[in-house]
């Protein structure tokens, strides 16, 4: 960002998900930014990624609320441009089309797609896409209709987090990783500083060409399931998803600099990462400038961090038993010692000159399998992963 340059977030008040009302507010928060066609091409294709989760009901505000997606895909759809609307579950359900159907009716999507002539994504392929650029990641696996879409709109929804203390844009990509990869990346990134690192190189990997954010209600409390509901009354919009994150935080009273992504985003310099970096357009509600949210009971204080949450743990567990791990060979080890030089977590160790891994210390970085220059270390599934490719008859 050159000079005095300021990302742009605009903010159109909505007191309530009134299908009427909230229509007025995304095409309010869209054309302050100078319309659709600022960030979309007419006839393109359009991946709207909303927060779905576990496919709850509206009214318990864990997902984009139906009405906000289908404000945005009548925007897009009379553009005509072909609209699908997908996301991955989280909470460790796998990605499969019948997992999918039954979250797409519980969040209220399948009637959204059936009123807009929407597609709702059923294909549960995935591709392994490089990033040379990551800081923390250098591939991700994607599913398919992110990496098929010209165009990618993320619908978020403000919450608080148990781990991360708030989720909103940045962190809503995450559900373009594939079903149950999402725990084995909780059990790689452990640390919430790392957890952050890979969410900024997978937003710089997809760049969505516009963020939009439910803020109509947002979920205080044990977020982002366990929350509980509170008016703000505001959809926010931009096309930067730190900005985004930062204005919302702002507004809601979340201590930016105790947000994991806003704080390694200020390290990177990323634009839109400190408050004279964004420009605010329209009108934010004062409601909750003053006294704030409730925050997770898991978060500690300023500079304290977070508490390990029991779901926390259970993500870890999940993917620590499902994420691919090393395998040493030892007929075609040279014991040169420099995947054990290399470990960042020291769990390898040599044994009569053979590597051995102390699977419970095992971050799953990958670097001694990139090290290694004999090709002595491949990488075989987690136990779980095993299973769960007999049951499905995969190989």
């Amino acid at each position: 960002m050159a000079g005095t340059e300021k990302e742009v977030i605009s903010c159109a008040e909505c007191g309530s998900y009134n299908r009427e009302e909230v229509g007025t507010a995304v095409r309010k928060a869209i054309d302050a930014l100078g319309g659709i066609t600022s960030f979309i091409n007419p006839g393109s294709r359009v991946l709207l990624k909303p927060n779905l989760l576990q496919g709850l009901p509206p009214e318990r505000c864990v997902t984009t609320h139906p009405e906000v997606v289908r404000a945005v895909s009548l925007i897009c759809g009379d553009l005509g441009c072909r609209v699908t609307i997908a996301d991955s579950p989280g909470g460790g359900i796998r990605y499969t089309p019948a997992n999918l159907r039954r979250l797409y009716a519980a969040a209220g999507y399948e009637a959204v797609a059936r009123d807009t002539g929407a597609e709702l994504n059923y294909d549960t392929g995935y591709r392994i896409v490089s990033h040379p650029a990551g800081r923390m990641v250098k591939s991700f696996p994607v599913i398919a209709p992110a990496l098929d879409a010209d165009h990618i709109i993320v619908l978020s929804k403000a919450k608080t987090h148990l781990w991360t203390l708030y989720s909103g844009g940045a962190k809503n990509l995450f559900g373009v990783l594939p079903g149950l990869e999402k725990p084995l990346h909780h059990a790689r990134f452990q640390d919430p500083d790392h957890f952050a690192g890979m969410i900024l190189d997978l937003n710089d990997l997809l760049r969505p060409s516009l963020q939009i954010l439910d803020a109509v209600m947002v979920m205080e409390g044990d977020g982002p399931s366990s929350g509980t509901p509170r008016l703000l009354g505001v959809v926010l919009a931009g096309r930067n998803a730190t900005a985004l994150d930062l204005t919302a935080c702002r507004m809601i009273g979340i201590p930016p600099d105790e947000v994991p992504t806003l704080r390694a985003a200020r390290v990177r310099g990323l634009p839109g990462s400190s408050p004279e970096q964004v420009s605010l357009v329209g009108n934010p509600p004062e409601a909750l400038q003053g006294d704030g949210i409730r925050l997770p009971s898991t978060y500690r204080g300023p500079g304290r961090g977070m508490t390990r949450s029991l779901l926390l743990s259970l993500l870890h567990r999940l993917g620590g038993v499902y994420a691919p791990y090393p395998s040493f060979l030892p007929n075609r080890c040279q014991h040169c010692g420099r995947c054990t030089l290399i470990c960042p977590v020291a769990a390898l160790t040599l044994h009569e000159g053979v590597p051995e891994l102390r699977r419970e210390t095992c971050i799953r970085c990958y670097c001694c399998h990139e090290i290694c220059p004999a090709g002595s270390i491949v990488i075989r599934p987690g136990p779980f992963r095993r299973l769960v490719a007999r049951i499905s008859g995969l190989s």
